[in-house]
């Protein structure tokens, strides 16, 4: 497995209040970055969405035993092409809650070549989405 890290974010809610609202698989699609992800549709547990180049990715929630600080676990399931876990992981700030996005995929070296920078990039523009939702205080 190889692990990716979106960049560290200050929200102006708290977590528990992000935590509710990421319940809503929609939450999630109006943070993805237009332009890069289209076609994204959410029903109960899950969603899905086409990246750059038509390829459909699925995911499911998956809550149970989530590790201390994750409050949300998204995991692929079939067509999905790769196999990975989109994870957010939120801890309390003094202006609301710090966040950020981790994802773990089972990639060879070609594919990680290939998925590696449109992952950091969608996940920097996640954070982006993140904070423009939920904004600290002026």
């Amino acid at each position: 497995m190889i692990s990716f890290e979106g960049p560290k974010v200050i929200l102006g809610i708290s977590v528990s209040v992000l935590s509710a609202e990421l319940k809503d698989l929609d939450i999630i699609g109006e943070m993805l970055p237009e332009g890069e992800v289209k076609d994204f549709k959410s029903e109960g547990d899950t969603c899905s969405f086409k990246v750059r180049g038509g390829v459909a990715i699925h995911l499911e929630k998956d809550l149970e035993n989530l590790p201390e600080g994750m409050i949300l676990r998204l995991h692929t399931v079939a067509p999905s092409p790769v196999k990975f876990s989109l994870d957010v992981i939120a801890a309390d700030h003094s202006e609301g809650c710090s966040c950020y996005v981790h994802s773990d995929a089972d990639l060879n070296p070609f594919t990680r070549m290939m998925v590696e920078p449109a992952l950091n990039s969608l996940f920097k523009k996640m954070a982006e989405g993140m904070v423009n939702r939920f904004p600290t205080s002026p």
